[in-house]
C-alpha cells in the first residue's frame, strides 16, 4: 500500500497545498502536522482519488471539502453558495468595531452560505440579526449552518428589500453580485466554472443590484440607520455620484491591499 505521500506524487497536476488541506480535513490534523508517511485503508485512498480527480478539474478547494472558514467559524459550503472571502470579513470586522451596538437589529443582503449574519450573531448575540437572498439554494444553506453553530438566525428568500418593512432595520449589511457581465472573461476558470453566477455577476458593470439595493434602502433603515457594503474595487465614482443623487452620506474604506472596497451610507436621524 501506497503512503499518502506516494499518492500526492502521483498527480502533479494538482497543487500540494490543495491535497494537504484536504488531507488535514480527512484527518483532522494541523497542516503543519500532516501524516504524509502513514498509509490509507482502502476507502480513504478511494475517498482521495475522487478527491484528486475533483482538484485536477479546477474546482475549488473549499468545494471538495465541504467547508470554508469565516472568522472564528466553519462554514459549510457547496456550488450552492459563493465561497466567503477574507475581504467579507473585513466588512464583519468594520461593522462591529463602528456601528453594530447590542440590541440593534440587523439585516444580512445577499446571504449566500450565511457567514455575515452568523459571524455578527455569534459576537453579539444580543443582536436581532436576519438574513435575506434570492437563492432558496442559498437560504437552504445558510438555514444549515445556522443549525449547525446553534446560532438563531432566521433567513428568508427575498429579492433585495422588497418584503422588508418601513424603517425596520438599524443596520442593513451587503456583499452583493458585483462583478460586471462584460468582465466574465478575466475571471479565474475555477471562480467562474465552478461558483454561482447568481451570485457573482450584477449587470453591465456589475452595479445593478446595488444600486437597487440603495434606493430600496432609505425607507427601510431606522432613523439614524447605516447601510454598508461591499463593492468592486474600481466603482467608487458610481457610489459617489448615487450618494450624491439620493442624499446619502458617504465614507469609503479601503481593504488590506489598499483598494477602496467598502462603503458606510447614511441618512441623518
Amino acid at each position: 500500500m501506497k503512503t499518502w505521500a506516494q499518492l500526492f506524487s502521483e498527480h502533479p497536476e494538482v497543487p500540494l497545498e490543495l491535497f494537504h488541506w484536504w488531507l488535514s480535513d480527512v484527518l483532522d490534523h494541523s497542516l503543519v502536522n500532516l501524516p504524509l508517511q502513514e498509509r490509507p485503508d482502502e476507502k480513504a485512498e478511494q475517498a482521495f482519488q475522487q478527491a484528486a480527480h475533483r482538484l485536477a478539474q479546477g474546482e475549488p478547494v473549499q468545494y471538495v471539502c465541504g467547508r470554508a472558514p469565516f472568522r472564528d467559524l466553519d462554514l459549510k459550503v457547496d456550488k450552492r453558495v459563493l465561497i466567503p472571502r477574507p475581504e467579507t470579513e473585513q466588512l464583519v470586522q468594520i461593522a462591529l468595531d463602528r456601528f453594530i451596538r447590542p440590541g440593534h437589529r440587523v439585516l444580512d443582503v445577499g446571504s449566500g452560505s450565511g457567514c455575515i449574519a452568523l459571524s455578527i450573531k455569534k459576537t453579539l448575540p444580543g443582536c436581532q440579526v436576519e438574513g435575506r437572498d434570492i437563492s432558496q439554494d442559498a437560504i437552504d444553506l445558510a438555514r444549515e449552518n445556522a443549525k449547525a453553530l446553534n446560532l438563531d438566525v432566521p433567513f428568508k428568500q427575498a429579492h433585495l428589500l422588497s418584503d422588508e418593512p418601513f424603517r425596520s432595520w438599524e443596520i442593513i449589511i451587503s456583499n452583493l453580485p458585483y462583478i460586471g457581465e462584460k468582465e466574465k472573461a478575466d475571471l479565474p476558470s475555477n471562480v467562474l466554472e465552478f461558483e454561482p453566477h447568481l451570485a457573482l455577476f450584477s449587470g453591465p458593470d456589475g452595479t445593478d443590484l446595488i444600486l437597487e439595493l440603495l434606493r430600496q434602502a432609505e425607507n427601510v433603515l431606522a432613523p439614524g440607520g447605516t447601510l454598508l457594503l461591499e463593492t468592486g474595487e474600481s466603482q467608487g465614482t458610481v457610489w459617489r455620484q448615487a450618494a450624491a443623487d439620493q442624499g446619502w452620506g458617504i465614507e469609503g474604506i479601503k481593504d488590506l491591499a489598499d483598494r477602496e472596497r467598502f462603503w458606510i451610507f447614511q441618512k441623518e436621524a
